[in-house]
């Protein structure tokens, strides 16, 4: 007999509505059941491509003797993080503030109210890595919350006073901001110090395991454009380069796993979620853009994931789904494992020889059961060997589909989509691969169609087998959508698309910006959730990047190019607020603001007058590393466009602006590249 997850729009928490766990899924009617029956409530969080919450479910969620005490002692709540990044926010703060190390399946014991008074992860079936076993904490918890309710009542007010200070942490200083601080200086500090942490072997922050972290590694990138960035320089290239030959990349079908395991990019997680193929093609593009030595791997790669999206990842209706499992057949990493005999059997001997000495299949294996994750391992060859590995890639990718394939969390997420419009044009801009801007394309028709209501500039988060889910979207889909149509403007010349982003950020602006005391603070979450017990900010980069970086970064372009005064200021007052206190910022955590900063302090206004050589112009632009750059296009305000007009032999100009001041025009595409390169000196805006 099915549970009450069968009604939800959630794969994740539909893979749990036949467990014996009488689950709820977030909501009022399971706090005020709390209530009714005076028990707490264990609140379970993950999402569908999770490894370690299928572990957890398979131990204990479907082991009838543990559910029938789970559903004796407490009201069972199950959420998808993915869908309520908000509720997710504040269990994953709360456990930090615990002293916990954060992470997924999340465990939280609350009181009836929603109050957490303990916090964990996964936990065993049986006693196991110095953990207690889940059963012997569901009784402890359930006693605590009984006999020891002042003490339950008292962690809750502990924890809740951690997450507001978690909040006063990054509020710090702002009152002591100094406008004068946000120069460049800020950027080029902070390349410095992430270069510093960066494996100089196999590239990546740190050590093992080893995540993507595309906010950071994006930021090296940028400031390896300024004086002393050589560094910042050759670590972006070098972790481009060891994600793209390790086995974190799938090289027969495209796309990234979720992280690697090990140091080395070897062997991943092997989950894939369309935001780390979204940030990750925008990465490669300014691979590709910057015109390094790995710029035509890069390629590839952008041109395998957009495949990989289309083929695997795409909605009926235009969107794209959310991720693919680790697991296939109840193992990790079976789809995408192989052993030399396996190899010999869909390629033959010869070829399987060849392969395996190019991507690292041995007799050992390098994974599990004897099976290898494939890796290129040699160095690109000749053209010839190249094309024959590439043949075999064919041949392996064919056999490899009739495997029993993961699972797919078939929800389309707005935010996440909005992402991917970004990194798709970016990603077009970089190579021209036509199919990326289609599907960006596509993915915004969707969006506009599916998931916004125009005429309010609202969004909804969860569209799911042709519903669109009555749930408003948090702060980061607005801000993701708002940039991706502002990319799409850019690219396609439709002024629709960026008076529908300017939508979305009024919108945003309404719903999560307010100023406390003097400080301006963006919420994840909008205001008057009564099962929300705190209001969690948006104020850092994690796997994603910080909806309020996103948001400030949408109003720089609305303000510098469209002349948003509104938007502008308050843009200024966050990044001063945030950049310029006295205390430093941490670069780890504020790559994405950093990158705003960025555009604030050197943001290039293009136009490209009509006339003859517009076009070679317009590829010039968008083919360069020009991370500062925006596009003036009908959108534009008419101080923005005022007197720029063709040469007088009928020849396009364009018109680099920076702040009140424009270079003189020029003609040639070089030139304009040239007027595109970053500012040698450390300065503020418009000096």
């Amino acid at each position: 007999m099915g549970n009450r997850l069968a009604r939800e729009s959630s794969p994740y928490l539909r893979q749990h509505q036949d467990n014996p766990v009488d689950w709820w899924p977030w909501g009022a009617e399971a706090f005020a059941a709390a209530r009714a029956a005076d028990k707490p409530v264990f609140v379970s969080i993950g999402y569908a491509a999770c490894h370690w919450c299928h572990v957890m479910a398979h131990e204990s969620f479907e082991h009838s003797p543990t559910a029938t005490l789970m559903n004796e002692l407490f009201i069972n709540v199950k959420v998808d993080r993915e869908e309520r990044p908000d509720v997710d926010a504040i269990f994953m703060n709360a456990i930090m503030v615990q002293g916990e190390g954060g992470g997924w399946p999340l465990s939280a014991f609350c009181l009836p109210d929603g109050r957490p008074y303990f916090l964990g992860t996964y936990f065993p079936r049986e006693p196991r890595f110095g953990r207690p076993s889940f059963r012997e904490l569901l009784e402890a918890m359930a006693s605590a919350y009984r006999t020891r309710r002042a003490d339950a009542e008292d962690n809750a007010l502990a924890l809740i006073d951690g997450l507001q200070r978690v909040d006063a942490h990054f509020r710090r200083g702002a009152h002591a901001a100094d406008p004068r601080g946000l120069t460049a200086s800020l950027i080029i500090a902070a390349g410095k110090q992430l270069a510093e942490r960066c494996d100089p072997v196999h590239g990546g922050m740190g050590g093992k395991p080893k995540f993507p972290s595309s906010s950071t590694h994006e930021l090296l990138a940028r400031a390896g454009r300024f004086p002393f960035g050589d560094a910042a320089s050759a670590a972006f290239e070098k972790w481009a380069h060891g994600m793209a030959e390790g086995g974190i990349y799938d090289h027969l079908g495209g796309g990234f796993a979720r992280y690697s395991v090990d140091e080395k990019w070897l062997v991943p997680h092997f989950e894939k979620m369309l935001y780390d193929q979204a940030q990750l093609l925008a990465i490669y593009g300014d691979v590709v853009a910057r015109g390094g030595a790995s710029a035509a791997r890069a390629s590839e790669v952008i041109a395998e994931t957009v495949a990989f999206l289309n083929r695997e990842l795409s909605d009926p209706a235009g969107g794209l789904w959310s991720s693919l499992d680790a697991d296939s057949e109840g193992e990790e990493g079976k789809f995408y494992a192989w052993t030399p005999a396996q190899l010999e059997q869909s390629i033959g001997k010869l070829g399987a020889v060849m392969f395996a000495a190019a991507y690292g299949v041995t007799e050992k294996g390098t994974f599990e059961h004897g099976s290898s994750v494939l890796a290129r391992v040699t160095a690109r060859s000749s053209s010839g060997e190249e094309e024959q590995l590439a043949s075999l890639r064919e041949k392996l990718f064919a056999s490899r589909s009739l495997r029993v394939r993961p699972g797919t969390d078939d929800k389309v997420l707005a935010g996440w989509n909005g992402l991917a419009i970004t990194g798709l044009v970016q990603a077009w801009q970089a190579t021209g691969h036509p199919q990326a801007l289609a599907l960006a394309t596509r993915i915004g028709e969707f969006l506009r169609s599916s998931m916004i209501t125009p005429s309010t500039g609202t969004v909804r988060r969860i569209f799911h087998q042709g519903v669109t889910k009555d749930l408003d979207g948090t702060l980061d889909d607005y801000a993701f959508v708002a940039d991706g149509f502002l990319r799409l403007a850019e690219a396609t010349g439709d002024r629709s698309w960026w008076d529908l982003a300017a939508s979305l950020v009024r919108t945003a602006r309404e719903t999560f910006v307010t100023e406390e005391d003097g400080v301006l603070v963006m919420y994840l979450a909008p205001a008057g959730d009564p099962l929300l017990v705190h209001r969690p900010e948006s104020h850092q980069d994690g796997a994603i990047p910080s909806g309020a970086a996103f948001l400030t970064r949408a109003m720089l372009r609305l303000g510098l190019v469209a002349g948003d005064d509104e938007a502008l200021a308050v843009a200024e007052k966050y990044l001063v607020q945030r950049l310029a206190a006295p205390t430093a910022p941490n670069a780890w955590v504020s790559s994405t603001l950093l990158g705003a900063l960025d555009l604030y302090l050197h943001g290039q206004v293009v136009v490209i007058t009509d006339g003859d050589g517009r076009d070679a112009l317009v590829r010039a632009l968008r083919s360069s590393y020009a991370p500062t750059a925006c596009i003036a296009g009908p959108w534009a305000s008419a101080s923005v466009l005022e007197a720029k007009t063709p040469a007088a032999n009928g020849q396009a100009r364009a018109f680099v602006c920076t702040g009140p001041t424009c270079a003189p025009p020029v003609t040639e595409p070089a030139a304009l590249v040239t007027l595109l390169s970053p500012p040698s000196h450390e300065g503020t805006r418009g000096s």
